[in-house]
């Protein structure tokens, strides 16, 4: 076995060495495997900061993570450091008998930390933390109320603190994008040329030593910049389409298959399903564009026509390569190619004129209205008046998806009764004063703040299924079963309009024939019937 092939196996999240235990291999000296590709964040940076602050007072403070969030790792690199002030305990790691729960556990490290002179640390998941809350014998109910304050209001009570992962996410914003510095550091540590590599030390001895096998090819490509962004960005996109979960071990789990193979890097990023991001990024194949221009390309390829552009485009990619990687005869992964190297202007150039095909229009305009949310000032306010220009249209045209005609008048249909249209007349308009004062600070979502005749109604979450939806029904596009989960967002919208019609003081009923105004007059009702 070649030396990358043995040290691209520790990236596994079935590698022994994946989770750290307190007596386990993970130490932190300058010659760790680890600590070579450890990188420091911003929530250990607080986690170091608050420890320095409160060594001195007694206390606890609990590191809230989901497994592979690396709590335990962070817990471990500053233990020796403050052993004389604080005791740790980890709900994943630490037990005292086997047939102990987690609870259990937990009941007995506070009944130490009260008898101790010492500070606790408790590295936990958020689930155990609020199960203790439940579940935790009353002797503790001082820590039990903390915990369940944080649960509501997340904020620190009393002695006890609270430093959670799912408030430092795994991506950030720019002025022009959405992205991740710690995936890109991470992908620079493992492929970068630099001696101290572990990686990059075994990939040239295994070269010296003529070993070339897939792993290499893959770590070859892996080192290319612009298949590192593209791989960025398709993390970005699943994120954003699926909610998918992204904690440091599964980054590093998706690292060791994409190297691993038993396919090219560039098929195995769409072709493997070992693991939740590849399932749902297989959703974002570039092979499943549907455009004239790749369906052509494709179809010439499988009839092997001659492509003398092509040709010279292979050429120089496979140039620098120890083996050649890209074949005329292989569509799919020079699709795939052309995708993830869209950014890069080298080799022929060839693969650029692929790259319009590839623009999801949805995505990046809802990257850019993420962005715009942020602020509401003179650069923004164009993008995020426009996204309400484009949901207001919307709530029209679903309202009134039975009678469009309705639309064209200004009427927003709430009901349908015996073959009448029950409407009213609204001006539905954007909330300023709410969007003003609730600045963005999710890469997720966003709140639409909304005003129905001058009454502000509830906010409502917008996501980028939601968003894709909105834009969707505006062309036309009326939702099915399977856009349950996001129509039913939707249509929890148009209540919340509706209900503020339903206070009108004139409502509209409309069949083919007559109009029938409403006019509550104090008790009394008028009824008018007009010819349409």
């Amino acid at each position: 076995m070649g030396k990358l092939i043995s040290i691209i196996e520790k990236l596994s999240k079935s590698s022994p060495n994946a989770v750290y235990t307190p007596k386990g291999s993970l130490s932190y000296d300058s010659n760790n495997f680890y600590d070579y590709l450890y990188i420091e964040t911003k929530i250990e940076k607080d986690y170091k900061l608050l420890l320095g602050d409160l060594k001195d007072s007694k206390n606890i403070i609990f590191l809230c993570g989901s497994s592979g969030d690396g709590k335990s790792a962070i817990i471990g690199k500053y233990e020796s450091l403050f052993k004389k002030y604080y005791d740790t305990h980890i709900d994943a790691t630490h037990s005292f008998r086997p047939d102990q729960s987690a609870v259990e556990a937990l009941n007995d490290v506070f009944s130490e930390y009260k008898k101790s002179n010492k500070s606790l640390v408790v590295g936990i998941n958020i689930g155990i933390l609020l199960n203790y809350a439940r579940e935790g014998v009353p002797e503790h109910d001082d820590i039990k109320e903390a915990i369940n304050h944080y649960d509501t209001e997340k904020t620190n009570f009393k002695n006890v603190s609270f430093l959670n992962f799912e408030n430092y996410p795994k991506f950030e914003m720019t002025n022009e994008n959405i992205t991740s510095e710690f995936i890109h550091k991470l992908l620079e540590n493992i492929t970068s040329n630099f001696s101290s590599n572990p990686f990059y030390t075994a990939y040239t001895n295994d070269l010296k030593d003529e070993s070339y096998t897939i792993e290499h090819q893959n770590f070859y490509l892996l080192r290319q910049s612009a298949i590192q962004k593209s791989v960025v960005e398709l993390l970005v996109t699943v994120h954003l389409k699926y909610d998918q979960f992204l904690t440091v071990r599964g980054i590093l789990d998706l690292i060791y298959t994409l190297l691993k193979g038993p396919r090219l890097l560039i098929d195995q990023l769409f072709e493997s399903d070992s693991n939740s991001i590849l399932e749902n990024i297989q959703n974002e194949d570039p092979t499943l564009y549907r455009t004239q221009q790749l369906d052509t390309f494709i179809l010439e390829r499988s009839s092997n026509k001659n492509d003398s552009e092509l040709e010279l485009f292979i050429d120089a990619f496979n140039y620098p390569c120890r083996k050649p990687i890209l074949y005329v005869n292989q569509p799919h992964t020079l699709i795939r190619t052309f995708f993830l190297f869209k950014g890069k202007k080298s080799f022929t150039g060839y693969h650029q004129k692929f790259a319009q095909d590839f623009n999801d229009s949805s995505t990046l305009n809802y990257v850019q209205l993420i962005i715009a949310t942020k602020s509401y000032d003179n650069e923004t306010r164009p993008t995020i008046k426009k996204f309400y220009k484009e949901i207001i249209k919307a709530i029209f045209a679903y309202a009134n998806k039975q009678t469009p005609s309705l639309t064209q008048k200004e009427l927003f249909q709430f009901d349908k009764i015996n073959g009448y249209s029950v409407c009213a007349n609204l001006e539905i308009s954007p909330d300023i004063p709410n969007i003003q004062e609730n600045n963005n600070k999710s890469i997720n979502n966003f709140k639409c703040y909304l005003k129905v005749d001058d009454e502000s109604i509830c906010p409502v979450v917008i996501t980028l299924n939601m968003y894709k939806m909105i834009r969707a029904i505006n062309q036309g596009y009326r939702p099915n079963k399977h856009d349950r989960n996001t129509i039913i967002i939707f249509e929890e919208l148009l209540e919340k309009i509706s209900e503020k019609v339903k206070k009108s003081k004139k409502l509209l009923y409309i069949n083919n024939e007559n109009t029938y105004t409403f006019k509550n007059k104090s008790e009394e009702i008028e009824v008018l019937i007009n010819a349409n």
